[in-house]
């Protein structure tokens, strides 16, 4: 592919997490940019789901709809073989479902961190390792970690989820180095504070924006730029990208 040529123009994507928040975001800028085809993810919110389907195709890109569990093998391998039996083959791969409870430690259960680590850790892994098989036929892919900066500065009420984005970044490293002559790229985006339903389960989020120098939340739309502009440089692989506002 030659230099500057974009890599999702007619490319097939699928966004994990994404009937609502980044993930909604990541996917309607993919086919702004030309994606032919967008697999939207969900597990509960069907009608959120259908409301993404809908911003995708409105960008002229086919949208499939598939609820899946990431976390769970089968579930994420019938996810990606969706994109396959539509599309015939998967381009790039964005894991970006997640769960955010926080909880101090001394009030968790053993379920409370073997849940985060399965969602974000585990979920990822699988999605990419179905995906991969598909990527190395082609000689081309790229696998995306939506991570966190709670990964790179963890806080209180969070240390089971910055362990499992913490241990996301630690693996799309590794994994990274092993994949760049396979014509397979692998990187992470760590954003910090943004503005979605999930952040909010924190409550009030001033005191996040008293922190931030540029004092304001990320938009899911800004993360989503870097995202994708990120996956269309051939250069980037084994990074981790924040976008923190200044605050990392």
């Amino acid at each position: 592919m030659a230099y500057g040529e974009s890599i999702l123009r007619s490319s097939v994507v699928i966004v994990t997490g994404s009937s609502r928040g980044i993930g909604r975001a990541i996917a309607v800028e993919a086919a702004r940019r030309g994606a032919r085809g967008v697999v939207v993810n969900y597990v509960s919110q069907l009608d959120a789901a259908l409301e993404t389907a809908r911003l995708v195709e409105r960008q002229g890109s086919e949208a499939v709809v598939v609820r899946a569990d990431v976390s769970k093998w089968d579930e994420a391998v019938e996810l990606v073989e969706a994109a396959v039996n539509k599309w015939g083959r998967v381009d790039v791969v964005v894991n970006n479902a997640g769960i955010l409870e926080p909880k101090e430690f001394a009030e968790m259960e053993p379920r409370d961190w073997q849940r985060m680590m399965e969602v974000h850790f585990y979920g990822a892994l699988n999605v990419s390792r179905v995906a991969l098989d598909y990527m190395l036929k082609q000689e081309r892919g790229v696998i995306v970690n939506i991570s966190s900066v709670l990964g790179l500065r963890p806080e209180p009420l969070a240390s089971h989820y910055s362990a499992a984005k913490a241990a996301l970044i630690a693996w799309t490293i590794a994994v990274a180095k092993e994949l760049a002559e396979k014509g397979v790229r692998v990187f992470a985006v760590a954003p910090g504070g943004v503005d979605t339903d999930m952040a909010r389960v924190w409550g009030d989020m001033d005191w996040v924006e008293e922190e931030i120098p540029l004092a304001r939340l990320a938009k899911p739309e800004e993360v989503a730029r870097i995202v994708l502009d990120a996956v269309e440089n051939p250069y980037i692989t084994g990074d981790v990208l924040t976008i923190s506002g200044g605050l990392l």
